[in-house]
C-alpha cells in the first residue's frame, strides 16, 4: 500500500520504486543489526574483551560485525524474491519501471492483453519470475543452514 501510494504520488519511475524498496526495507535491517548487537554485546567473551582492555574498535571489528554479517546476508537473500515480486506488481500495475526499460511486470501486463488470443506470454513471463524468485528462497535457506551455528547437525 505504502508503495502504490508513494508511487501515485511521485510518479513512476525507476528511482521512485528503488527508494520505496530501500525505505520499507531499512527497518527490518535495522531491527537485526541491532538485535544481534545487543546479543552479542552481553556476552561474557566480549566482557572479558573489555576487561582485558581491549579497544572498542577492535571489539567491534573482530566480533560484532562478523557475528552481524551473517544474519544480514541471510536476510537480504531472503528479501530478494519480495523486492523482485513488489517490482514486478507496480510495473504489471503500470506504476512502476517504465517501457522500454525491461520488467517482468511490464511483460505480464503485455501478456495479459493478449491472454485471449494466446497463453504463451503470460507462461513466458512468468515462468523465469517463479523459478528466480524460488532460486533465491532456496539460497536464502541454505546461506542459513550454513552461517547460523544453531541450526548444523552435530555428528
Amino acid at each position: 500500500m505504502f508503495a502504490l501510494a508513494t508511487v501515485a504520488l511521485v510518479g513512476p519511475s525507476l528511482t521512485t520504486v528503488i527508494a520505496v524498496i530501500i525505505v520499507t526495507s531499512i527497518p527490518t535491517y535495522g531491527r537485526v543489526v541491532r538485535t544481534q548487537t545487543l546479543t552479542i554485546k552481553a556476552s561474557e567473551f566480549i566482557l572479558a574483551e573489555q576487561v582485558m582492555g581491549v579497544s572498542t574498535f577492535r571489539i567491534l571489528s573482530r566480533h560484532i560485525l562478523p557475528n552481524v554479517i551473517g544474519p544480514l546476508i541471510i536476510l537480504a537473500s531472503m528479501d530478494i524474491p519480495t523486492v523482485i515480486a513488489l517490482e514486478a506488481g507496480l510495473s504489471f500495475l503500470g506504476m512502476g519501471v517504465k517501457p522500454p526499460t525491461p520488467s517482468w511486470g511490464s511483460i505480464l501486463n503485455d501478456g495479459y492483453t493478449l491472454i485471449r488470443n494466446t497463453p504463451w506470454p503470460i507462461i513466458a513471463g512468468s515462468i523465469p519470475l517463479v523459478l528466480i524468485t524460488l532460486g533465491f528462497t532456496f539460497l536464502g535457506e541454505s546461506l542459513r543452514d550454513l552461517i547460523d551455528p544453531k541450526l548444523r547437525k552435530n555428528f
